[in-house]
């Protein structure tokens, strides 16, 4: 009954702050989703991140973010974890680099240049996903664990639960449930053969046990669309009824002094600006979604939102706030920030109006003086708000807390949209621990795309940083980058290389089921796109001889070139099926063609793990 008194509330506040013309949850530029973020969830020992705006390497840290174009390294013995959404995480296992192609709204493309990863979907999704190595391309298109192995030679493919597809230039290989695919040779000719998965290992075990509270989470039950990272708050705190909020969410593993925004520090973000990075543990969902307010009784509480409304990733919820003295610019010396309560105004400081032209911070600050206790509900809280000195924000020191006087906080200057304060390269780290996985070089830099990533651009560093002095070399276009020539294909039967074109009465036509009846002769390494590989059995794996050389082919490009796209690959006759351009979506099927009888460790479909 609570649960329902509570939802129809949501649905009232929500219908009135419509007609109001007020959206309290929605994407404040279209663009924020072309420019999509992922977070880092997990960082265990030597994890570094290489800015793809800066090119400067940084230490991981939990509840970072990561954009297009960033570069994730792992030293020995170390892991990470990266999560997309609340369906979708990339397990990172040691000694590994891996690229993140592109990031946007429902669409998550990286390339594995070396090491273990695990690809793990944990709901149903309609996600585009593409995880791409040096010889083929792997999309998961239903619930499932995928693990990949990448070296300097071949690419290992394996299912421990669900169906996955493998794409090459010359056609596509279902993998099923209890099957692994070894691929080697260059990705414009890679051959193949199918065998009986290895037993699960200790990184097998670690990442059902990384599943479990990610699919027992009780807090997905409470938050809005959109609102992820909220398995951390299963075991940090608790879900109370609060009128005329419904379930808000209450932290216990804090002080008594314990406040929103304080334990943490704000990092530059290329297009969103000043992002808070948080060191509370559970401190990615509370910080990038909702609003916190102070209720007796209880202290301070989470408001995730409005149930039934899709809620967007923002880098903060905080009103900013300037006092005392001259220094930073406008007129004050001091920045301060307080946690925005449940339907307060929220004025984005990040977005196209703020982002890529000469001088478009100065250009656009909007700067009145407030009352700040009479403004900000949460101002009047104890330790409701917090500042720093104009100088310490700049050197990335936000623990140096400032207590500005009554005076001061009637006379404060409210900043509605960017903070004027330039960004230095303090401001780029996640923490204060130095880099410690630095990659110098790749031998697997060139990766095979299926689809080729198109993503939007980023401005470098010195680009962003000359916004704030007017500075005239900026970019003055930010939006989508110029299209990539894309590979042209058809759907259908696959076809060998210089045979004619099959045509196809629908671009959605569905593909051939595999053939059930008698096993490859071969029984060994087999060529993408023959005949016989599609009716292949699994079976134990034939020795490995006469690999292929290594070489990038054209088909191919490099995740670090620096921003610059590659040519796409052209076939002819086309084999590689790429979705049409009247689709929104991802063209392949749903669900994986039935697997040949007989096939070696056929697990259960979905999500179920197979041992």
């Amino acid at each position: 009954m609570r649960r329902t008194s509570s939802l129809w509330f949501s649905v009232v506040v929500a219908a009135a702050l419509l007609t109001a013309g007020i959206t309290p949850a929605r994407a404040q530029d279209p663009d924020d989703q072309k420019r999509g973020v992922a977070r880092i969830s997990v960082a265990n020992g030597e994890v570094s991140v290489r800015r793809g705006d800066a090119g400067e390497w940084v230490a991981a840290a939990v509840n970072a973010p990561l954009l297009t174009s960033d570069q994730i390294s792992t030293g020995p013995n170390s892991r990470a974890e990266v999560q997309f959404d609340s369906g979708n995480a990339l397990r990172i296992g040691g000694d590994a680099v891996v690229v993140l192609s592109q990031l946007e709204y429902n669409r998550y493309q990286m390339a594995v240049e070396r090491g273990t990863v695990t690809f793990r979907v944990l709901r149903p999704s309609t996600a585009d996903i593409e995880v791409d190595t040096p010889n083929v391309s792997v999309r998961p298109s239903k619930q499932g664990t995928y693990r990949i192995v990448v070296n300097e030679t071949e690419s290992d493919v394996t299912a421990r639960a669900g169906d996955v597809e493998v794409f090459t230039p010359r056609g596509s290989q279902w993998v099923y449930a209890g099957q692994m695919m070894e691929a080697r040779g260059t990705a414009s000719d890679p051959e193949f053969q199918i065998v009986r998965t290895l037993p699960n290992d200790e990184w097998d075990r670690w990442n059902d046990n990384r599943d479990r509270p990610l699919t027992a989470s009780k807090s997905y039950q409470n938050v809005p669309p959109g609102v992820y990272g909220t398995e951390d708050l299963d075991a940090n705190g608790t879900w109370v009824n609060v009128p005329p909020y419904g379930p808000v969410w209450q932290p216990t593993a804090v002080g008594p002094d314990w406040a929103p925004y304080q334990l943490g520090r704000w990092v530059w973000v290329d297009w969103y600006g000043w992002t808070w990075v948080s060191y509370d543990p559970w401190g990615w969902a509370p910080y990038h979604y909702g609003r916190w307010f102070n209720q007796p009784g209880y202290g301070w509480l989470w408001y995730p939102g409005v149930i039934g409304v899709r809620h967007y990733w923002s880098p903060a919820v905080v009103g900013f706030f300037g006092f005392g003295g001259v220094g930073v610019g406008v007129g004050f010396g001091n920045v301060g920030w307080v946690p925005l309560a449940p339907y307060e105004v929220l004025h984005p400081w990040w977005g196209r109006a703020y982002y890529g032209r000469p001088g478009y911070i100065n250009g656009s600050i909007n700067v009145a003086s407030v009352n700040v206790i009479g403004t900000y509900r949460n101002a009047g809280v104890r330790n409701g708000y917090t500042a720093v000195s104009g100088e310490d924000f700049r050197a990335g020191r936000f623990q140096n807390f400032v207590r500005p006087s009554g005076e001061q906080l009637r006379q404060a200057s409210s900043v509605n949209g960017p903070i004027p304060v330039a960004p230095g390269r303090a401001n780029l780290r996640f923490s204060d621990r130095p880099a410690t996985t630095v990659v110098r070089a790749s031998a697997n830099a060139h990766v095979f795309s299926y689809r080729q990533p198109n993503p939007v651009q980023r401005l470098s560093f010195e680009e962003q940083q000359r916004g704030f002095s007017g500075g005239s070399s900026a970019r003055q276009s930010v939006g989508t980058s110029a299209a990539t020539p894309t590979v042209h294909s058809e759907p259908g039967s696959w076809q060998r290389f210089g045979t004619p074109r099959v045509s196809q009465t629908s671009p959605q036509a569905e593909r051939p089921q595999v053939e059930t009846t008698t096993p490859s002769a071969n029984r060994g390494w087999s060529r993408f796109g023959d005949p016989g590989a599609a009716r292949q059995q699994p079976v134990q794996a034939a020795p490995r001889s006469d690999f292929r050389s290594a070489a990038s082919p054209s088909g191919s490009y490099s995740p670090n070139s620096g921003g610059s796209r590659p040519e796409s690959l052209h076939i002819t006759p086309p084999a590689v099926r790429e979705r049409p351009s009247t689709s929104g979506g991802y063209s392949a099927p749903r669900q994986a063609p039935r697997a040949p009888s007989g096939g070696g460790n056929r697990g259960g479909g979905g999500g179920g793990h197979h041992r």
